[in-house]
């Protein structure tokens, strides 16, 4: 059997899922509830599949080709330049608004299959977009004429050649695919879209259902509406090309680099844990400011203050990171997680990676998104970052709000698997004050100290020496 050939969508994270894209010649159906995003999502592939060179003709049911053009353009498409330079072909078959639409007669499909015949032959078209065959089948023929009207459009996309995409609306997010239920024996290629309410929030995900002849990811994946269409999260580890380096950078606290005999290594991920007043933001912006100093890009995202609070917190410890920012080696970004979603959050990190290309990242804190979403919502947050992070082969510093471990006992940390080394700040109340430590719980590929130290806030950030070391007054 001779290997499937496939398109290339364009879409992030999606030709990874799919392992490449859609099957040349043969016929994808995209379905979801209303609101899922199918109508952009094959918009999106449509003008993708144009700009590659594969001239696309756009069946559009739903909207007038006006309302498709001022869509596309909003996200970024170009829609309008492509249907100028005949790369595109609209064609709007929406039925009149003014009065009442009287059906006669029995539903049939020839119509169309000649009409895309003809526009294949005028324009040259080997792709053909769909949106949708719910509208296309409303009013809704018999079960038996359904199903073989559904074939023959499908089977007639193929005879001409094209790569087809067509949606359709389902009844639900789980259960039967679509309305019309004669997707599945029909169609190489179904992609399932959900927007699902998912504690108090929405969360958009997308399923390749079926793949004939392909190997595909297996599962929902997270998705997000941005301004520049669908964005897919794969949550893998990807390998990169370029090796991990075996070396090592400073943290910015000379006690702790002692502790890890060296400093940080090159691109692992480091969870500092500890509960609030321990340190780990101060920590946090000790290992930005050490990065920049050295003529690193370094960004760092604060979800816990907003920036003019979180700059002059800094300055009045003697962590000034004004002039650094200034020097563009330095960049800080600051929200509050409610305000938007994991997904959204991911976008903004992959945008920043691409576009600012930070060696180092801080994020602070992880516990804001843990609390602004659900369970699962944090946990695929959470692989999605770090598969971000793999891909781009960075290092990162995260940040984790947890109660003491000396009162609570605490258990070994929930994300011990995604870090490559682990670091604990907890605090103890002594007669005197709080007595602060710190701990190298892990680190993987190095040796290091597991014995706890104590840590002291000072001028210039913080201090850490072996314990029994009594500091200067």
């Amino acid at each position: 059997m001779s290997a499937i050939q496939k398109l290339p969508t364009g879409v992030p994270g999606l030709d990874i899922i799919t392992y490449g894209g859609i099957p040349q010649g043969r016929t994808t159906l995209i379905t979801g509830k209303s609101g899922a995003g199918k109508s952009i999502l094959s918009l999106q592939i449509a003008c993708n599949l144009a700009r590659l060179g594969v001239k696309t003709v756009v069946l559009s049911i739903e909207e007038t080709a006006e309302d498709l053009i001022a869509t596309a353009d909003t996200l970024g498409f170009d829609l309008a330049s492509l249907v100028k330079q005949g790369q595109v072909v609209l064609t709007d078959l929406t039925r009149p608004m003014e009065g009442p639409t009287h059906v006669s007669g029995n539903f049939d499909v020839e119509g169309l299959v000649h009409l895309v015949s003809e526009l294949v032959k005028k324009s040259g078209a080997t792709a053909v977009v769909l949106d949708s065959a719910t509208a296309l089948f409303s009013p809704r023929p018999p079960e038996a004429h359904l199903r073989s009207h559904f074939f023959r459009l499908v089977s007639s996309f193929r005879q001409l050649g094209l790569t087809a995409v067509m949606t359709a609306e389902a009844p639900a997010d789980y259960g039967q695919l679509t309305t019309l239920g004669v997707e599945d024996f029909v169609c190489d290629t179904v992609l399932v879209l959900r927007n699902l309410v998912d504690g108090e929030r929405r969360r958009r995900s997308i399923e390749v259902h079926k793949y004939r002849r392909s190997a595909h990811y297996k599962g929902e994946y997270p998705c997000t509406m941005t301004l520049q269409g669908l964005t897919v999260f794969p949550l893998d580890a990807r390998h990169t090309e370029q090796p991990s380096e075996d070396t090592r950078f400073p943290s910015g606290v000379a006690g702790l680099d002692a502790m890890t005999r060296g400093g940080w290594l090159r691109d692992s991920i480091v969870l500092v844990r500890g509960p609030s007043g321990s340190g780990k933001t101060t920590l946090a912006g000790m290992y930005a400011r050490a990065g920049a100093l050295r003529g690193e890009r370094v960004i760092y995202y604060g979800f816990e203050e907003t920036k003019p609070i979180l700059m002059r917190n800094f300055a009045k410890v003697g962590l000034s990171l004004k002039e650094l920012e200034a020097s563009g080696h330095l960049k800080v970004e600051c929200r509050y997680p409610e305000a938007t979603s994991p997904e959204d959050l991911l976008v903004e990190l992959r945008s920043g990676l691409a576009n600012f290309k930070p060696s180092l990242i801080v994020v602070d804190s992880i516990s804001s998104i843990e609390h602004s979403t659900s369970e699962r919502g944090f946990r695929q947050f959470m692989v999605g970052l770090s598969s971000l992070i793999r891909e781009h082969s960075r290092s990162a510093l995260l940040i984790q709000t947890v109660g003491t471990f000396v009162e609570n006992d605490a258990a070994p940390p929930y994300l011990s698997t995604i870090p490559d080394a682990i670091l604990l700040m907890d605090y103890a109340r002594k007669e005197h004050g709080l007595e602060r430590t710190m701990t190298v719980l892990k680190m993987r590929g190095s040796e290091h100290t597991s014995a706890e130290h104590r840590m002291t806030i000072v001028s210039g950030g913080l201090q850490v020496e072996p314990l029994g070391w009594v500091p200067s007054k």
